[in-house]
């Protein structure tokens, strides 16, 4: 299937998705994340104070609202794409209230202030996707930020993409410069079936609160 086929596919799949079973998904994947990603497991010690690079949801995609505040609450600084006039950079993001937020180009939340990161310096990167397979191929939107931001990220940076459960097909066409993700973390009631090996060492585990 070509690619404008499978994004007109999932758009339309993501958007028959009611508010609340969106929720109930970002729930399961934002608890995943917190149990899991203080991947410092994935870090060399040095690297383990990385920034995390996460992404402000549109309508229909997962939210990491809950994640991103537990990280803040812990300590963690997170960074987010910011518009710059041009282009996406990545952005200090400070908090989830208004102070701390605006509206992109396209209506999406973004850090208020240009307090910069460069992708070179991000190991822990959460991405979004209209589709990911098992085994880390992603397709994006079709502007080729993420492209962009993870062929600058450290070669051996975590990159996760976050995804309901259909999200997840067979086969997707990839192009040379396609960057193939970590891990994709769904929406399923275990922690089975991710790419990399960590990932799967508790597959029947049930998923555990933030702490």
């Amino acid at each position: 299937m070509l690619k404008h086929a499978i994004r007109q596919e999932m758009r339309a799949r993501r958007k028959a998705v009611s508010a609340d079973e969106r929720a109930e998904a970002s729930a399961i994947i934002c608890a995943k994340l917190a149990a899991r990603i203080d991947v410092d497991v994935f870090l060399n010690p040095l690297k383990k104070d990385s920034p995390v690079a996460v992404y402000l949801a549109s309508r229909d995609e997962i939210d990491l609202r809950a994640y991103i505040e537990e990280m803040l609450r812990r300590g963690r600084k997170v960074v987010a794409p910011r518009w710059n006039g041009e282009t996406y950079d990545l952005a200090v993001l400070k908090g989830l209230d208004a102070e701390h937020l605006r509206r992109g180009p396209m209506g999406i939340l973004e850090p208020a202030e240009a307090e910069l990161v460069q992708p070179q310096n991000v190991f822990v990167w959460i991405v979004p996707g209209l589709a990911f397979t098992r085994d880390g191929s992603r397709l994006g939107y079709g502007g080729g930020w993420y492209d962009r931001f993870l062929s600058a990220a450290p070669k051996d940076a975590v990159k996760l993409g976050v995804a309901h459960s259909f999200q997840i097909v067979d086969d997707l066409p990839v192009e040379p410069h396609d960057i193939p993700l970590t891990a994709v973390i769904d929406d399923s009631p275990s922690f089975a079936s991710f790419r990399h090996k960590d990932y799967n060492v508790h597959p029947s585990e049930e998923i555990p609160p933030f702490s």
